[in-house]
């Protein structure tokens, strides 16, 4: 990377605060300081915080341009996104690449912003640029495959994933990454070959994608043999285990899939917190638990109110919750009132055995009947809600 001086730019905000030439050590624990409190701003939602706390922390910079200063200029990038302004952290990376030219990763999130942006020719050209300058960076290919492709540009995302092939080499890393690009181009015969030799090498990683490929071929035992081999490494992350735990639903093991589940949430790094918590309270309904199934769908409606398919679910759960204890209220009472006319045995037992046997009768029967109609309705609702909406 090239060491050079970064002349005072302004545009609109500020874009590093101060002159971007870097920071003497005198000042240097004062930029860290502030590093921390910008990316502690940022874990609690604070983004407007966060982009001011790495602004003073580039503002100590008064010396050479270090990877410190780089690296709080992407996090402040990533804050101005996550804080809604996408021009401030365009701006950002633009900043970055005119302090060097050749800063691939920096094309590249300016390009991926460009493409939110629908500037598509500005994200090409971005793309272009940041493989020139990272030609041998398999996930900059796969990534920027994954964006056009998410934006109905997936032939021009193809070409990038083709180019990809022109990495030489066989090593683990080489074979697994070649085994996820002909998964992703579909060619899944050429994928289970070069992933199976990552595996001989002792590539984690390539059983996570072995394991996707035979999924996409409907082979659901040899997804789960691979999937669990990834588990078993001691590598896997949330989405294998969100994966291993659908395939033990389709099985019917809701427990096994609950407990996929649990060591999911349960990860330091959870990305698909959303789709594992959804999948929790289908299983939990499933296996009959609606009670926690309850406790979950609160927590999802609460962390995603957008889901007009969980507030259905909600919903029903709450009903469910309201019918359960309406049945068990009532037949306290049926048995209540059983004692008491088996108290009265004593003064007159022939009509203490009528009113009994009539409270008996009428107790058990009703309690039976709302048992027997909410467990069915339950299950049948279960089946259609769990199937159809909160499964997405």
């Amino acid at each position: 990377m090239k060491k050079h001086r970064l002349p005072y730019m302004v545009a609109g905000a500020v874009l590093f605060a101060t002159l971007f030439t870097g920071c003497t050590n005198e000042r240097l624990e004062d930029e860290l300081d502030f590093r921390k409190i910008g990316i502690n701003s940022m874990q609690s939602g604070d983004y407007e915080g966060a982009v001011a706390a790495f602004n003073s922390a580039l503002s100590q910079c008064v010396g050479k341009i270090t990877d410190t200063e780089l690296d709080i200029c992407y996090y402040k990038a990533a804050a101005q996104y996550a804080g809604g302004d996408i021009e401030g952290a365009l701006a950002t990376y633009q900043a970055m690449i005119d302090y060097d030219e050749e800063n691939g990763n920096a094309y590249y999130l300016h390009g991926c912003l460009s493409l939110k942006q629908q500037d598509t020719d500005t994200a090409k050209k971005d793309f272009a640029n940041a493989v020139k300058y990272n030609p041998d960076d398999y996930e900059l290919y796969v990534g920027i495959y994954e964006n056009l492709a998410g934006n109905n540009m997936t032939e021009e995302g193809e070409e990038y994933l083709n180019k990809a092939f022109d990495i030489k080499g066989n090593s683990a890393e080489n074979l697994t990454w070649r085994g996820r690009i002909y998964y992703l181009l579909g060619q899944y015969d050429n994928a289970v070959k070069e992933l199976e030799g990552a595996v001989k090498k002792d590539s984690a990683k390539a059983n996570l994608y072995l394991a996707q490929v035979y999924e996409a071929e409907e082979d659901s035992a040899n997804a789960e043999k691979y999937y669990q081999a990834y588990v078993d490494s001691g590598t896997a992350d949330s989405v294998a285990m969100n994966a291993l735990a659908e395939i033990q639903m389709e099985k019917g093991n809701y427990e096994a899939a609950l407990e996929d589940i649990r060591q999911g949430l349960a990860m330091d790094n959870v990305t698909n917190q959303q789709e594992l918590l959804s999948n929790q309270i289908i299983a939990y309904e499933y296996s009959g638990d609606f009670s926690s199934a309850w406790d979950v769908v609160q927590q999802y409606v609460s962390l995603y109110s957008d889901d007009e398919a969980a507030q259905r679910e909600y919903i029903f759960l709450k009903n469910r919750q309201n019918t359960d204890a309406g049945s068990d209220a009532e037949s306290t009472d049926s048995s209540d009132e059983g004692q008491n006319s088996t108290g009265n045995s004593s003064t007159d037992d022939s009509s203490a055995q009528s009113d009994t046997t009539n409270d008996s009768s009428t107790g058990d029967s009703s309690a039976e009947n709302r048992s027997a109609q909410s467990d069915s309705t339950g299950d049948n609702t279960a089946g259609d809600s769990s199937s159809q909406d909160t499964g997405n």
